[in-house]
């Protein structure tokens, strides 16, 4: 999603970690003790830099006995960065939690599109703020107004996955609305598909639901072209770029692109705030079969998100004249804007409205939770497909809980980026501080029986209830009740492995019985030294009983 949205079946092949467990080799002599983790059940620390290396020691059981959480990350904002790394108890096993295989190189359709126009978006921000390149000291565009209905004009459309090439479409306004101007691709009515009112509905749902949620989140778009209206172009060309047989699992539903807005490129593109969109084609023939209905269901999710990144480049780069806002950063505002769409409705009672808002970033979630090690959150590109989108939301909608509802204008409505950003708005909460919460968090937000402190809890969702709900209505898409599942450990001893990215961080949960003898835990690279001060390497530590 999103950039380019991809299509999911609601049966997916999960590719969790794999645990390996078997006899191991004699022991090294244990390093000597650096420091103590002394916890009150309920109380949680956060250990960073090189004394996450340890050895740090755990008390022993009282006659109660003890558990607790113990989350290895790299808590950096150094973004694409990724370390091999181990996570042992003094009584290790020989076992080891391993990164599934690659998938670069089998990456969706959809999000190789996404990020060929990423790259374009930030290739145009960086021309646009060379000297001379126009902004906001530029001569006002004339002021036009809207269209008029029944109106003709040509549009540059994307016409591979890479964007390296264009077509020209030639397109009729079919609706003009009060932020928005529909125009419907001529060849599309060939295909059959919208009728009218399918069209005014489209119209009326970006003018009265979208537009606001994402203005008042966000921010004001731009209007280089002085039309006061969002183009909302449907054109089969979005469905020709990914045929058959790509288009059965991945295909892209719409999208922005900068180059239409930025003073070094619009005049080449088509200079103006314009969303492109697929079109229905039933008998499939420009690419994979599309009925009107499922069509309808995915354009107002894509757009909310593509909305926000149109705000986006407005106020980073045309208003302020900064610099994009950082991959990441911006995906993860993207689907907080999809979230805000699907909470309208659900405020509503329409639930069947706000799925499909919601359900991408449910599912996308829930990828990442099955496996949180083997996903970088803090990236420059799409590597690590929607599991990757997952983890993003899941921080940012942490972010925004703890730090008001405002967290979102704030983020977009500065020459701040990535880290810096964050940070600011919560408050000068280092990045780290965040990461480490907010990992203990996704375990122990609403865990029952435990009484979780406020910053290791999210505001506005119950993680553990929503899961438990979507695995009791669609067990095959969600066949876990909740998918983040600790490595378990008795009596301090454990050993995981494997590459863990940016962000991200494995768990595991430790438990004493009564008397259990103290332990140590380390986290280093594989052969015991220090993991590089880059990544920040960090204990997330909460004692949970």
């Amino acid at each position: 999603m999103l950039r380019a949205r991809v299509a999911r079946a609601l049966a997916p092949a999960f590719a969790a970690g794999i645990l390996v467990a078997g006899c191991g080799d004699q022991p090294a002599a244990p390093k000597a003790v650096i420091g103590d983790v002394t916890l009150a059940p309920g109380a949680y620390t956060l250990i960073a830099g090189r004394r996450a290396a340890g050895p740090l020691r755990f008390p022993a059981a009282d006659s109660d006995g003890a558990e607790y959480l113990v989350v290895g990350q790299l808590a950096t904002g150094q973004a694409d960065l990724s370390a091999a790394f181990s996570l042992a108890g003094s009584a290790p096993v020989a076992a080891a939690v391993r990164r599934s295989a690659d998938q670069r190189g089998r990456l969706p359709a959809a999000i190789r599109f996404h990020d060929a126009i990423r790259r374009l978006d930030e290739a145009a921000a960086r021309a646009s703020l060379r000297p001379g390149a126009g902004g906001p000291s530029a001569a006002p565009p004339p002021r036009p107004g809207p269209p008029a209905v029944g109106s003709q004009r040509t549009f540059k459309v994307c016409s591979a996955l890479d964007c390296a090439s264009t077509a020209t479409v030639t397109a009729t306004a079919q609706v003009v609305g009060t932020h928005s101007a529909i125009y419907l691709d001529r060849a599309a009515p060939l295909l059959g598909g919208f009728s009218s009112t399918d069209l005014a509905n489209l119209a009326a749902q970006f003018d009265t639901v979208l537009y606001p949620l994402d203005t008042v989140a966000f921010g004001a778009p731009s209007d280089i072209d002085g039309n006061a209206r969002v183009i909302i172009l449907l054109t089969p060309q979005v469905n020709a770029l990914v045929g058959r047989p790509d288009c059965q699992t991945s295909f892209v539903t719409g999208f922005f692109l900068a180059n239409d807005l930025a003073p070094a490129t619009r005049a080449s593109y088509n200079d103006g705030e314009v969303f492109y969109a697929m079109v229905p084609d039933a008998a499939g023939q420009v690419s994979c079969p599309h009925a009107v209905s499922q069509v309808l269901a995915l354009i107002a999710p894509t757009f909310i998100h593509e909305f926000q990144h149109m705000i986006s480049f407005n106020q980073h780069v045309l208003i302020r004249r900064g610099p994009i806002e950082v991959l990441w950063l911006n995906e993860a505002m993207s689907h907080i804007a999809e979230e805000l769409g699907g909470r309208h409705y659900d405020s509503l009672g329409l639930d069947s409205a706000g799925a499909p808002f919601l359900s991408g970033d449910f599912y996308n979630a829930y990828l990442y939770l099955l496996d949180p090690a083997a996903y970088t959150m803090i990236t420059t590109s799409g590597s690590d497909g929607l599991a990757q989108r997952g983890a993003q939301w899941l921080f940012l909608r942490y972010v925004a809980d703890r730090f008001g509802p405002d967290a979102t204008q704030r983020l977009e409505q500065t020459s701040r980026t990535g880290e810096a950003n964050v940070v600011a708005v919560a408050g000068s909460t280092p990045l780290a501080t965040l990461l480490g919460r907010w990992a203990l968090a996704l375990y122990v937000s609403d865990l029952p029986s435990f009484a979780a402190e406020p910053v290791l809890q999210y505001a506005s969702w119950a993680p553990r209830a929503t899961y438990d709900s979507l695995h009791v209505q669609h067990a095959a898409a969600y066949p876990l009740a909740y998918p983040l599942q600790p490595a378990g450990a008795l009596g301090g001893a454990f050993a995981v492995s494997g590459t863990m990215g940016a962000g991200s961080g494995s768990y595991v949960d430790i438990v004493l019985k009564a008397g259990d003898p103290s332990f140590t835990v380390s986290f280093t690279e594989p052969g015991g030294l220090a993991l590089s001060g880059n990544a920040n390497p960090q204990l997330a530590i909460v004692r949970l009983r």
